[in-house]
């Protein structure tokens, strides 16, 4: 299932203040800027509403850091809604996942069949095929470079998404565990849970995609300098001694004469981190039966704190 598709399956519920409002301005502002948790809380609310993420973050967090445990579960619940919504604008913004997944499986077959085309003709030692495979090669590996940096990309993404929601799975986790009553947090930390599990999965096969572009990159880089070496200066394409443009490596097409190719350059791999290479979603679904619900029960009164601070 296409993900873009599927988010517009998954909705977040309109989100109510669900403690006393402070005095506003005329401008719909407050008058002055909170300073309890409750003003804290009412305020990241209201930036939820509108869909400022970064913000209604920071505010839900300073209502946190007040200590109050009459706040504290629905600024937790309301903080995990924040990050999970949060999450998927990311996934909006990024790259399109089944794309990104296609342009990588198109450009290693490319790859396979560069490489092929190489073989046979240093097999049968033909200048003109070897010329032509050369240059063939040549645009394969520029594609492929592009396809990674695509992939790298993606997953950058997609490692700031995957943060995002293991920090909101634990803000329902406390949410219900400050407050048993409220089943909805139970309900949206399990939902969360399953898109981590479903974004995790799919991170390991654009990591293992990932791989199998650097080890084509290193092989096609080893036959495009076999190739190099079996075109002769004299018996250059025609027409390369008026080409300005370098290739890839910074040889012009006009000094072809054996040199081997950089097999460093060729072999080396995007560095990924470990929460960069955290996921992928080529395919990611989120189950359109299963919804994040706003608590109708937060005003129960808490439990006190077992093992966790915030």
């Amino acid at each position: 299932m296409n993900f873009a598709l599927a988010m517009t399956r998954l909705m977040l519920p309109v989100v109510v203040l669900l403690l006393a409002v402070p005095a506003a301005a005329a401008d719909g502002t407050n008058a002055a800027p909170p300073a309890t948790a409750r003003e804290f809380y009412n305020a990241g609310t209201r930036l939820l509403a509108s869909q400022k993420f970064a913000e209604a973050e920071k505010m839900f967090q300073s209502a946190l850091a007040a200590q109050d445990e009459r706040v504290q579960p629905a600024t937790l619940y309301n903080l995990g809604q924040t990050r999970f919504a949060d999450g998927l604008a990311l996934l909006k913004k990024g790259p399109d996942a089944q794309k990104t997944a296609a342009r990588g499986r198109a450009a290693l077959a490319d790859g396979d069949r560069a490489i092929g085309m190489a073989g046979a003709a240093l097999a049968e030692n033909n200048l003109e095929k070897i010329v032509a495979a050369y240059y063939a090669g040549r645009g394969v590996r520029h594609n492929l470079r592009e396809a990674e940096k695509a992939v790298q990309t993606a997953l950058e993404t997609y490692g700031k998404t995957l943060q995002k929601w293991q920090r909101a799975a634990d803000d329902f986790k406390g949410a219900a565990e400050l407050n048993p009553a409220d089943t909805n947090a139970v309900h949206n930390e399990e939902v969360v849970e399953h898109n981590l599990a479903r974004l995790v999965d799919e991170l390991r096969k654009m990591q293992e995609m990932l791989g199998l572009m650097g080890k084509q990159k290193q092989e096609l880089g080893k036959m495009l300098g076999k190739l190099k070496g079996q075109m002769p200066g004299p018996n250059a394409p025609p027409g390369a001694g008026g080409e300005e443009e370098e290739d890839e490596d910074g040889v012009k097409p006009e000094s072809l004469t054996g040199k081997e190719e950089r097999a460093g350059r060729d072999g080396d791999q995007l560095p990924l981190s470990p929460d960069q290479a955290g996921q992928i979603l080529d395919g990611l679904s989120v189950d359109g039966t299963r919804r994040l619900t706003m608590s109708d029960q937060q005003g129960a009164t808490p439990k006190e704190k077992t093992g966790r601070t915030w």
